[in-house]
């Protein structure tokens, strides 16, 4: 029990040092938008890479075949070559690039080389290469990592083609000839080309002599696997790899030795999910750009319901202590969002099964991400997306770059948001970040890239989302009877009117990808209005009046203690909050006649904090403290009743609250 009771406190600590952590989380401020689709000048197509020398921001083009050169401010300057089209344009797929300290541009491409001492016909091979270009566009080198000037030992297929004379030649295409490779260039202008395809890293010096090559395929040590997606070098020359494959950083020496790799399979801090890309900054350290995407998504206009329905329980028609209680319990553990019994409320074994399915690691919904050629099918998939746009109020989709320093000790991360429902950025993604902290996203519809800082945590409306929701409803009854005799006449008639007037107000903020803050606000206003007039009988005829208003409050803090989806963990805090009030008076209608009336006030006050939290993955802790004023009806009231004279002859009042605490321990096997 002892050890228990240490292993909680020291949970508890390290859910309050998650908790300041959670507030040194970056932001990131838009500061400027460039370029857009097209082929002119300072227009890209949808496949592009940048580099970044300090000075100038570089673009490679694949669809077009070109590289264009910016100004940090996204204006066009240049571009290489000058006519794409032309036949003279060796670029066919340029892919990733860098730039040295003099200007010079390094992009990885495919071409097609001549064998030495082929002739009658030649013979070509296909491969991936690197082109080097100065500043000002001319070609200076060709590296290559495949060996291409070695006669095949082998038999292999090849196609006929012409080559630059006009004349018949052979060309070789062999097994990876159109591998994507990855450059970097080290502050001595040596080239470092990943080839994560062979497992390899290939260095050249300013030559364009091969000086050294290493790595190799695996998850060991000085290992990484074939869809690395990365390469970058500190100032002092270490070379790091994202290792995709196997969710790490892999950090190589100057010369190829393998010092340390950091990072594991994971959404948490020093966690990745598939890290994608990477640079390092001038103080030495490193910002890694992973795959995890946390979302968050409210869908259907919650419901927030009061802890009495004002108009019916004010009348004489009083329900049940049962529904009472069952009103009570569904107002203060309300059915909606992240205040629903699944997330606050029992913690049963379908409630942690049904976490599981509801993970935002789980894919948004199948026609969003699956393309189809059937024409029904997408037709199909359209209207569904429209559909679920329609009945949901924010989607948005959190993105994270962490930050390490050379060692790979984590230190900090930049969040930023997307927004699903919005037609003009629901697609903008990542598309690269330069040595100066600065983020680069691209639209996938227009092709324009945003520039953003990074920006210190504060509590922003652009980082909100929330809703406002008004409902007016009227009712007016006109009732009319004729008593059992020979006659039409009116004997009674009952005119009722309802008015009911709800505005709800709720609001959600992601402190981080791992802490969210959600709060719902409604306030309702009933009246109603009834005159009984009974002709033969004037002096019973009265008045009836109510006026009732009600505000409820939830709020609700959630932590995601362990997002990985085989030991998810989390953590919620709500409150709520219900007052009420509510006037009725009855009055005859004929006071000369009769002074008889009754007055009624009530008031209502009850406040309910919870807290789930999933100490383990597979243990969950549930306490409620309830102070419910009143505890079984919608009002505690005092009712003034007065006789036919109008002086007071009764006075019946009615007060009853209750405390609760309730704790509750599942564990799952």
């Amino acid at each position: 029990m002892k050890k228990t009771v240490i292993i909680t406190l020291l949970t508890l600590c390290s859910l309050f040092i998650e908790l300041n952590s959670a507030f040194s989380v970056d932001f990131i401020t838009l500061v400027r938008e460039f370029g857009g689709k097209g082929a002119t000048a300072g227009m890209f197509g949808k496949k592009i890479h940048l580099a970044f020398d300090g000075q100038h921001i570089y673009v490679s083009d694949t669809e077009h075949r070109l590289i264009q050169k910016l100004s940090p401010s996204g204006e066009f300057l240049l571009q290489i070559p000058e006519e794409p089209e032309s036949p003279q344009n060796i670029l066919r797929k340029p892919g990733h690039l860098a730039v040295d300290s003099i200007g010079n541009i390094y992009v990885a491409d495919v071409t097609i080389h001549h064998i030495a001492e082929t002739a009658d016909p030649k013979v070509y091979m296909f491969a991936p290469c690197v082109h080097k270009f100065s500043a000002i566009g001319e070609l200076l080198d060709t590296y290559f990592v495949d060996a291409v000037d070695v006669h095949p030992k082998v038999v292999l297929p090849a196609s006929l083609i012409i080559d630059e004379e006009g004349k018949t030649a052979f060309g070789i295409q062999p097994l990876g000839h159109d591998r994507a490779l990855r450059v970097a260039v080290n502050a001595q202008n040596q080239l470092y080309i990943l080839d994560a395809e062979r497992g390899r890293i290939h260095k050249f010096d300013t030559a364009g002599e091969k000086m050294l090559v290493f790595g190799r395929y695996g998850a060991g040590d000085g290992e990484f696997d074939k869809d690395a997606a990365a390469l970058a070098i500190d100032a002092r020359g270490n070379v790091f790899v994202a290792d995709t494959g196997n969710h790490r950083i892999v950090k190589f020496d100057a010369d190829g030795k393998f010092m340390r790799s950091f990072g594991r399979k994971g959404r948490g801090n020093g966690e990745f999910t598939k890290p994608m890309a990477l640079v390092t900054l001038p103080t030495g350290e490193i910002l890694v750009k992973d795959a995890s995407r946390f979302r968050r998504k409210v869908g259907g206009l919650p419901e927030v319901i009061a802890l009495s329905p004002t108009l019916t329980q004010l009348t004489e028609s009083t329900p049940g202590q049962t529904e009472l209680a069952d009103t009570i319990t569904n107002a203060t553990r309300p059915q909606y969002g992240p205040f629903a019994p699944n997330l606050t409320g029992t913690a049963d074994v379908s409630a942690l099964n049904r976490r599981l399915r509801l993970l935002e690691e789980a894919e948004y919904s199948r026609y969003y991400d699956e393309e189809t050629d059937d024409e029904d099918d997408a037709e199909l998939a359209e209207e569904l997306k429209r559909k679920d746009i329609r009945l949901t109020l924010f989607h948005n989709v959190i993105s994270r770059i962490q930050k390490f320093d050379n060692n790979g000790r984590y230190i900090g991360r930049i969040v930023y948001e997307t927004d699903q429902l919005s037609e003009e950025k629901h697609d903008v993604a990542f598309l690269d970040f330069d040595a100066a902290g600065y983020l680069y996203l691209q639209d996938a519809s227009d092709f324009t890239i945003a520039q953003y800082s990074v920006s210190g945590f504060t509590v922003k409306p652009s980082h909100m989302n929330g809703f406002y929701s008004v409902r007016a409803a009227t009712l007016n009854n006109n009732y009319m009877e004729d008593y059992e005799d020979i006659d039409f006449s009116t004997d009674v008639q009952d005119e009722l009117s309802q008015l009911e007037l709800k505005n709800m107000f709720g609001a959600s903020y992601s402190l981080s990808e791992r802490w969210h803050l959600t709060f719902l606000d409604e306030l309702t206003y009933a009246e109603q209005d009834e005159r009984y007039v009974t002709p033969a009988k004037v002096e019973d005829s009265y008045d009836f009046q109510t006026q009732a208003l009600e505000n409820a409050f939830a709020a609700n803090l959630k932590f995601i203690t362990n997002p990985n989806p085989y030991r998810y963990k989390e953590l919620n805090l709500s409150v709520g909050r219900v007052d009420g009030t509510s006037d009725l008076t009855q009055n005859a209608l004929f006071p000369e006649l009769n002074r008889q009336h009754r007055e009624d006030t009530g008031d209502a006050s009850s406040t309910v904090i919870e807290l789930n939290w999933d100490i383990w993955s597979r243990t969950n802790l549930w306490l409620r403290y309830a102070d419910l004023n009143p505890a079984e009806t919608s009002r505690n009231f005092v009712r003034r009743f007065y006789d036919v004279s109008g002086d007071l002859y009764e006075v019946f009042g009615s007060r009853n609250e209750a405390r609760q605490f309730l704790g509750e321990l599942t564990i799952k096997f």
